[in-house]
């Protein structure tokens, strides 16, 4: 009896089973997550590119130079000073004019004294003139120059520099002296000592230029064509000794 119960009842289960929807479970695709597309990352510039500078445009100075050719005809003189005969030198209480290696030296004692060399070199109312004027001791007040057309019918003109960087031209009348030009400050002048100063003098058709370094200083019309001696002066301002070098002159047809 117990075996047959239990047949009936598993036969009802496999009839419910069989009767039962099939059910059947499907899962979702999966995909892989989704990544975010890569942005391509900015090249490090290990050289970037800088402005070029660019400077100002600011104009150079530029020095005039004149080259001329010179023929032996055309120098008046020329003199380096090797020549002892040609210039006046003097040993006095004011101070001593003496020959050196190819130049004068005016060793001018201190105490307001002057010294004063005259030259045999006789200046035509046209000339163009170059000479070293060198300040190896000076100081304040100190002045020197040249002495042009000596004791001319004109008068006897001098050109004055002096140790603080000016320039002047006067000139020596029996009346007096009288002030052509008074002191201005030099371009290009060298003040002081030591200082080394080329000086240039252009005489022509009755116009006098100073240069000094190739530079104009100034200009003066002359009134007359006066004619006469060259010559080198010194002078001191106060106490103190000064000395000046005088070398390589040239005396040509302007």
């Amino acid at each position: 009896m117990f075996k047959r119960i239990l047949l009936v009842l598993l036969s009802a289960c496999f009839f419910l089973a069989a009767c039962q929807e099939k059910i059947v479970l499907t899962t979702e695709p999966s995909f892989p997550p989704a990544t975010a597309t890569p942005v391509p990352s900015a090249t490090f510039d290990w050289f970037p590119k800088t402005p070029t500078p660019v400077r100002d445009a600011s104009p150079t100075p530029v020095l005039l130079e004149i080259t001329r050719v010179v023929a032996d005809e055309d120098f008046f003189a020329r003199d380096d000073f090797s020549d002892e005969s040609l210039w006046q030198i003097e040993s006095s209480t004011a101070g001593t004019i003496a020959y050196g290696d190819k130049m004068l030296t005016l060793a001018v004692a201190g105490g307001r004294q002057s010294l004063t060399s005259l030259s045999a070199h006789q200046l035509p109312s046209d000339f163009y003139l170059e000479i070293n004027l060198d300040m190896l001791m000076c100081s304040t007040g100190d002045q020197y120059g040249l002495i042009l057309w000596n004791n001319s019918q004109a008068g006897t003109f001098r050109l004055w520099l002096n140790c603080d960087g000016k320039i002047k031209l006067d000139r020596v009348l029996p009346s007096g002296i009288s002030q052509l030009v008074n002191w201005q400050p030099g371009r290009r002048l060298q003040p002081g000592s030591p200082a080394n100063n080329r000086v240039a003098i252009l005489a022509k058709e009755g116009l006098l230029e100073v240069y000094v370094a190739e530079t104009l200083q100034f200009s003066y019309e002359l009134h007359a064509r006066p004619e006469g001696v060259l010559g080198v002066i010194a002078q001191s301002g106060g106490e103190l000794p000064m000395t000046i070098h005088v070398s390589d002159l040239q005396i040509m047809i302007p």
